[in-house]
């Protein structure tokens, strides 16, 4: 076949050669889509990058998905069959398991959702308006086991924004999967899910999803996690505000102010309106708890911080201070200090633990660190970018934070690894537990009742639940000693007088021939006693 007008051979050739020029073009664009540009943070140079074009890549993309998603499956597997297990085997106390599990039954059951197990009202507690989302589920018949699997799952995933932020950061698939493993493996976050349920735990995952979703410009989805943070306490407040001091600085200056102003404004917003409403006019009951010495308002108590900052610093530098530091940031291999703007998000809530006369709060076994968790590995995964300007320094500085991690579990954990797995800190099953169960039973649905610690996160459905010695003897109750318990609300004793200690005379007292209760069930020590009379 001869071949006429345009279609000569030269013209054929040059057009096979711009297709495939055109093609070749085409594939590299594919290639580098899935690593975005970072205007001011991302890691440059050789960005690893997964092979792309085919099945054989896709598989390959999925793996370390699959492996993040197994990841996070066995935190959730292992520290939610821990703490199923802790609840059923007794091992929460109405300080704190009971006084949430109470107070969003109440709300559940739109009852004035006054708390006896704390004294308060339970905003006047804390602004946990996060727990509104359970009440349904309350409806359902959820308890304190629900509190603690969704507190699981909530700080599992976690895993993933780190992963996210780290993928960007650093590209490729594989490398992130070596910090989101650390962020699951650091100690103070095991710890924080082992002690009973706080919304505090569930700032962690809205805080990290909000600094990803920034440094994408994701604005709309960023106000969604940051308005969830907040609603888990108002503490989140100060994260919040730090968050957009450290936009400011990164040079997003309208996003960055915005956010400061709704950290603050919502921190006033609660402190100054919320909990004094929820509570007859009273401050936040933790001004006067926690911070002896700086005064006995939130405004005496700023001024005091910057007026005696020998003090302060005092404080800071304790050795018992230092210790939390150190827990704080070996098992990230001190690496956040490289990314001291990004680290800001957690320094409010860090200086509030130093400071506190509450020894537990600058203790990283303790809830109080939550936000501390998430800037901490925000600022590691930014340091390990900063640092890491080739791959291979790359990898280095996240096999060094894995290593890091890994020792630090098993030195100071509560997980399975861990050399305090055994020491006694998870429940396990005794056959004195039975006996338990069968004095709970013989309780009325409705009842008031006052019971010892470890067994009043089983009875916290229910109007009038106290822990023993309130309602008599009122102790850790209230913010200043208001709304005192009236004793006729509990018409039950359920107690476990091995536990008794100081309170044994009173209890003496109340079960003698001439006093308010009579015993009907009496095996082991384990005592439930029926109000007979007034008093």
């Amino acid at each position: 076949m001869r071949l006429v007008g345009p279609y000569t051979p030269a013209v054929i050739t040059r057009s096979r050669a711009f297709a495939q020029s055109f093609w070749r073009a085409r594939t590299r664009a594919v290639e580098t889509a899935e690593v975005p540009p970072e205007a001011e943070d991302s890691a440059a140079g050789d960005v690893e990058r997964e092979p792309r074009g085919g099945a054989p890549g896709e598989v390959a993309d999925l793996v370390p998905i699959l492996l993040l998603a197994g990841l996070i499956a066995l935190y959730i597997v292992v520290f939610g069959t821990l703490t199923w297990m802790q609840q059923t085997n007794f091992g929460t106390f109405g300080f704190d398991m009971g006084i949430y599990d109470q107070g969003i039954w109440l709300l559940s059951r739109f009852k004035n959702p006054f708390d006896t197990v704390r004294g308060l009202n339970f905003f006047a507690h804390h602004v946990n308006v996060v727990t509104l989302a359970f009440v349904p589920f309350y409806w359902l018949g959820a308890g304190p086991h629900f509190l603690y699997l969704i507190e699981t799952i909530w700080m599992a995933l976690g895993a993933l924004p780190v992963w996210l932020l780290a993928r960007d950061r650093l590209g490729g698939r594989w490398l992130p999967l070596g910090l989101a493993a650390s962020f699951l493996l650091y100690p103070s976050l095991e710890w924080i899910n082992w002690w009973h349920f706080h919304p505090d735990a569930l700032i962690i995952t809205p805080l990290l999803f909000a600094w990803w979703l920034a440094s994408r410009g994701r604005w709309g989805w960023f106000s969604v996690a940051v308005a969830v943070a907040l609603l888990c306490k108002e503490d989140a407040a100060l994260a919040v505000a730090a968050l957009g001091l450290a936009l400011m600085f990164r040079g997003r200056r309208r996003a960055g102010a915005l956010t400061c102003v709704a950290g603050v404004g919502w921190f006033l917003l609660a402190t100054k309106v919320i909990i004094p409403i929820a509570n007859g006019g009273s401050s936040p009951f933790y001004v006067r708890e926690l911070f002896p010495g700086f005064g006995d308002s939130l405004s005496a108590i700023a001024v005091n911080l910057v007026t005696h900052p020998g003090r302060f610093f005092s404080l800071v530098t304790q050795p018992d201070r230092l210790t939390y530091y150190r827990q704080l940031l070996v098992p990230v291999a001190f690496l956040p200090l490289a990314a001291l703007e990004v680290l800001l998000i957690g320094i409010p809530q860090a200086a509030v633990n130093s400071i506190s006369g509450h020894a537990l709060t600058h203790d990283i076994r303790y809830h109080y660190s939550s936000i501390v968790i998430a800037a901490v590995f925000l600022a590691t995964v930014e340091s390990c970018a900063r640092l890491g300007g080739r791959a291979a320094v790359r990898r280095v500085l996240v096999g060094l934070v894995l290593a890091a991690s890994v020792a630090a579990n098993v030195a100071w954990s509560p997980s399975p690894i861990g050399t305090h797995y055994r020491s006694g800190i998870w429940a396990v099953a005794q056959p004195r537990h039975q006996l338990l169960r069968d004095a709970l039973a013989m309780v009325p649905a409705g009842a008031g009742v006052s019971a010892t610690y470890n067994l009043v996160p089983h009875l916290t459905h229910r109007v009038h639940i106290y822990e023993f010695p309130n309602p008599w003897v009122p102790t850790n109750w209230g913010a200043n000693g208001e709304h005192p318990p009236d004793p006729e609300t509990a018409t039950y004793l359920v107690l476990d007088t091995a536990l008794n200690g100081t309170q044994q005379g009173l209890y003496e007292r109340l079960v003698a021939p001439n006093g308010s209760f009579r015993i009907v069930y009496d095996v082991n020590g384990i005592v439930v006693a029926r109000r007979v009379a007034p008093g």
